[in-house]
């Protein structure tokens, strides 16, 4: 897994930055009204800050005088994106997506906006239900082609497993040190089982 779904998993396993990201993802704000709003410590809110604002989350969209301070510096969210977490018996998959904004203008009275929003919501749970059927069968496929890869070796299962989670020669070969050649060659007996 890469530097950046790290990143994203360990911001989102903390409820305060959870919290933080969802309100500044509806509009800009500072350290004290975030702290407010979300009920922490304003020292504990600057400390959340500073973690999402070098992981990317976050930036600082300019300051709001204060008549008790110095200028109050405002946040703004931003990296908007969408993960995908697959955790089965027989493999673990996490990819991030970028979100794909239609070029076209959302126009409507507010109740057309509704009925859009609730069609669009039904068919993403329609995509996830199917998206679901497909990782069961996925799973299903995988642990079949891990119980013959079990009549081979460590090294060698070690190669077949890999080729299992990447389907992707070079790939194996660059995650196990071996020559391309070296895992075509296993992969080729394991396929003519």
């Amino acid at each position: 897994m890469d530097d950046e779904l790290w990143n994203i998993l360990m911001a989102l396993e903390n409820n305060t930055r959870r919290e933080m990201l969802k309100t500044l993802a509806n509009y800009d704000s500072y350290a004290l009204e975030l702290s407010k709003m979300i009920g922490v410590s304003q020292q504990a809110i600057n400390k959340q800050l500073d973690i999402l604002e070098k992981l990317g989350f976050i930036s600082t969209s300019g300051s709001i005088p204060s008549t008790i301070g110095p200028p109050r510096k405002v946040y703004k969210s931003m990296g908007f994106s969408t993960i995908t977490i697959d955790y089965s018996r027989n493999f673990m998959g996490i990819k991030k997506s970028e979100i794909n904004y239609p070029e076209e203008d959302i126009n409507g009275t507010s109740l057309s906006l509704i009925g859009t929003l609730k069609s669009i919501n039904d068919e993403i749970e329609s995509i996830d239900r199917k998206r679901s059927e497909l990782v069961g069968k996925k799973d299903l496929i995988i642990e079949k082609l891990r119980e013959k890869a079990s009549e081979y070796d460590g090294f060698y299962r070690k190669v077949i497993y890999e080729y299992l989670e990447k389907l992707d020669f070079s790939e194996v070969a660059n995650e196990t040190g071996l020559p391309e050649e070296m895992v075509e060659s296993i992969i080729g007996k394991f396929i003519s089982l």
